[in-house]
């Protein structure tokens, strides 16, 4: 149960076991305008409590039953925003500093003076509609955050789709094989199970995985013949390339790690860390596999595309050493027969 945001006469709640003083309270109370309800011991008041919640709550300390010290601690622990006063004999000092330790906001002393009650009633709904207005701000300024958040992330990611297709027209050859990828790489996700949030990782790094060819050069992407070592080294730079690219913008390591390391194998004779087995990320080798398929389906500038049959033959000559085994079998039996080839 919450408080009413747009609570207008503040209510109390006054708990004392002695009729007398509980009146005397109920009545000083009402004279400044509060609305009050009364309890007699610390059940009774969270009874009350729950069925109308107020924003202040006076108790006695001494009461049959579990007391007030159980009571402000289990007003503390149900609705920490009430406001707690605790009226105590003069000789309680100890048990008034418990009742402070255990939440309680205010106490102040037997034989009861009007003015002090009064002082001590109106700083507690002061203090209570500052909080009220101070979360009322939170709140807007959270959803202000939440709203600028999402603005920001469909830029990005629009930004990012150009750039992917920026590069990707550098050379005719691989059009669309990021996309290919990334719906290779999903289907994948779907045959094993995975969960939402690695889904979303998953497919964020296998459509920016070769992000960093923007920082190869064109002659080297287009080139019909065989590349030189060091034409080769330059192609190798492109998953550190595109990792040193997203670092300011992907603040998921989950990511960076899925396209940093795409060309690691499980042999460690990958680039451009050397990783071998499990120190290869899961996405990096969630994404290694299509990766690979679709460069050996497509046709390239050095080659023409590969025949399925011969394509699903070199991927399953790779599991174990290039590919991890199980992915490697997940997509051949449950992604790769699907695929309009």
């Amino acid at each position: 149960m919450m408080l009413d945001e747009h609570f207008v006469a503040m209510s109390v709640t006054v708990v004392d076991d002695e009729p007398v003083a509980q009146d005397v309270l109920i009545r000083a109370a009402r004279s400044w305008h509060y609305r009050c309800q009364g309890a007699n011991n610390a059940e009774q008041a969270l009874e009350l409590l729950e069925k109308n919640l107020t924003p202040i709550v006076v108790t006695d300390l001494r009461m049959p039953g579990r007391g007030g010290v159980w009571l402000v601690r289990e007003i503390r622990r149900r609705w920490p925003q009430i406001g707690v006063i605790v009226l105590t004999a003069g000789c309680d000092q100890d048990a008034a500093d418990e009742c402070r330790r255990a939440g309680a906001h205010h106490y102040f002393f037997k034989p009861i003076k009007l003015d002090e009650f009064r002082h001590v009633l109106d700083h507690a709904a002061r203090t209570y509609h500052l909080e009220q207005e101070n979360q009322a701000y939170r709140n807007r300024l959270e959803r202000d955050v939440r709203r600028q958040t999402a603005r920001v992330r469909r830029t990005f990611l629009s930004a990012i789709d150009s750039l992917v297709r920026t590069m990707e027209e550098r050379d005719p050859y691989t059009a669309g094989h990021s996309l290919r990828v990334r719906c290779y790489s999903l289907r994948l996700a779907d045959a094993l199970g995975l969960g939402r949030q690695q889904r979303k990782q998953l497919s964020l790094a296998a459509k920016l995985h070769d992000i960093g060819k923007v920082g190869v050069p064109e002659a080297v992407l287009n080139k019909p013949d065989r590349l030189t070592d060091e034409e080769y080294g330059l192609v190798k730079e492109h998953p550190v390339i595109g990792e040193r690219i997203l670092t300011p913008i992907i603040r998921n390591p989950e990511v960076l790690a899925g396209i940093r390391g795409h060309h690691e194998r499980l042999d460690g004779a990958g680039y451009p860390d050397g990783l071998s087995g499990r120190c290869v990320p899961l996405l990096a080798r969630l994404i290694a596999i299509p990766d690979c398929f679709d460069a050996l389906t497509t046709s390239r500038a050095y080659r023409s595309a590969m025949p399925l049959p011969k394509a699903v033959e070199m991927i399953r000559a790779g599991a174990g050493t290039q590919f991890d085994p199980q992915l490697t079998e997940a997509f051949l039996t449950a992604v790769v027969p699907q695929l309009p080839l």
